[in-house]
């Protein structure tokens, strides 16, 4: 008998497909949030990239025009010693004119003193330092080489003056040109700078004004300022010193002393032969030189026979370089009060000469910031500038302004909404006086135009300006 098949059959349950379809709108719900978190982190992730890119740029811009600051500092201060090496230079050529001229007159004086044979003057009386001198400007003399030096070193020496002159004429020009244009190129600088960060990336704007500038605001006026007239006392100091680094310069000076007395009273006296000369700044517009040398001869006067010494002149040259103002006073070494014989005899052909230079230093205010200051913060002149860079927010890579991805209406329409319409950053740089090898002494070297010492670095932005910056954005941070 066959077996009655039988199969089980399940319930069916009629909310099934209900179960499937909310699935479904559930999946839909959660792929347009996951989509919308996308957009979100795209675009967080693009404002993140805008905000570093924006702050290493306005870094960038900042630093450079640092740099341009501690550049124009150390040009006036490499120009400034230029300038004086100049100034060195017309110095020791109104040296040796006036040091040819006293040659040529001495030599033509050694015959009186039987420099030609060997038992002159200076041979008798053992001036052991002179004998050779007296000799050889004699034969040279003979031969005709002192007249023929003695021009040509004077002729050589008047074309160095000139040209010296005018190298401090086209050295200052430079300068001031410098200066004038330096806030255009600044500015220019800054944007270029701006604009290599962000090539093909949209604008970027550079502040026309800075938020901070003591370049040109140190303490209300400008950090350095131009020197002329009576006010070069400090170009003068710096020349002179540098100048007498050639000990040629201020002092030519010996002394030949016989061995033989030639008087007594009853002491024994000795003559000499005085050599004195010497190159002075007079004033801050003229240079002069004066080179004598003489003979003092004792012989007995008056009843008493009492020794004297008498002076006649051996040589004499004497060379000025002014701007036609010369006056005879005013000179120590050159003044004539050694040899007043030899002195009155010799006269200069005046050459042209413009004078010290008006230059570039740091202000009266920047001046007194020393180390020995009181006030802590006027201890060391810094140059401190600010600047600010602005990107408008169209110019982001975000999806609401030039990024590729766009979203839908259907999806979170992320709306950037920066304070203005636009994103900014601030950054600042500062520049300041520093050796870059301690000096041998150990002391501290003051801040100069005349040491090209000045360098550059960023620094933290002053929480002044930070408040600057952010009321011209119309924004408060809390603090």
């Amino acid at each position: 008998m066959p077996r009655a098949s039988f199969r089980r059959s399940w319930p069916a349950f009629k909310g099934r497909r209900f179960q499937q379809g909310q699935a479904l709108i559930y999946g839909i719900f959660v792929l347009v949030a996951g989509l919308a978190a996308l957009f979100f982190l795209f675009n967080t992730g693009q404002l993140s990239r805008e905000k570093t890119k924006l702050v290493n740029t306005s870094d960038a811009v900042a630093y450079s025009a640092g740099v341009m600051h501690a550049r124009a500092l150390n040009y006036i201060a490499y120009t400034n010693r230029a300038m004086v090496a100049n100034e060195v230079t017309i110095a020791q050529m109104v040296s040796l004119s006036s040091w040819a001229q006293y040659t040529k007159t001495h030599a033509e004086s050694t015959a009186q003193l039987g420099c030609e044979t060997y038992y002159s003057e200076p041979v008798a009386k053992a001036m052991t330092l002179y004998i050779p001198v007296c000799y050889f400007l004699f034969y040279a003399n003979e031969i005709g080489t002192v007249e023929i030096v003695s021009e040509a070193v004077q002729a050589a020496a008047e074309a160095m003056v000139f040209a010296s002159d005018a190298a401090k004429a086209v050295l200052q020009a430079s300068q001031v040109t410098m200066l004038a244009t330096l806030p255009v190129a600044r500015k220019d600088v800054m944007q270029q700078v701006a604009n290599a960060n962000y090539l093909n990336d949209g604008e970027v704007q550079v502040d026309t004004v800075p938020l901070l500038d003591t370049f040109f605001a140190f303490d209300g006026s400008p950090i350095m300022q131009r020197y002329s007239g009576d006010q070069r006392e400090r170009f003068a100091q710096v020349t002179k010193a540098s100048a007498n680094l050639d000990s040629f310069v201020p002092s030519r000076h010996w002394r030949s002393d016989a061995l033989v007395p030639t008087c007594f009273d009853p002491f024994p006296h000795f003559d000499y032969v005085n050599r004195a000369g010497g190159t002075e700044l007079i004033g801050y517009d003229e240079w002069r030189a004066l080179d004598t040398v003489s003979i003092y001869r004792n012989s007995p006067h008056g009843w008493r026979r009492k020794c004297r010494s008498n002076e006649d002149a051996l040589g004499y040259g004497k060379q000025s370089a002014n701007d036609g103002n010369s006056s005879e006073g005013g000179g120590t070494v050159t003044s004539g009060s050694e040899n007043p014989q030899a002195a009155s005899r010799a006269s200069s052909n005046d050459w042209n000469y413009t004078g010290l230079p008006s230059f570039f230093e740091l202000s009266d205010k920047a001046l007194a910031y020393t180390p020995d200051n009181a006030d802590k913060s006027k201890q060391d002149p810094k140059v401190r500038f600010a600047i600010r860079l602005r990107r408008q927010s169209d110019q982001t890579a975000t999806s609401d302004a030039r990024s590729a991805v766009k979203p839908s209406a259907h999806l979170n329409n992320y709306q950037g909404a920066p304070a203005g319409g636009y994103y900014a950053s601030v950054s600042a740089s500062e520049v300041f006086f520093s050796r870059p090898v301690p000096r041998a002494d150990g002391k501290t070297e003051l801040a100069s135009l005349f040491n090209p010492y000045w360098q550059v670095h960023l620094i933290e932005v002053p929480d002044d300006i930070k408040a600057v910056a952010q009321s011209l954005q119309g924004t408060v941070l809390p603090p």
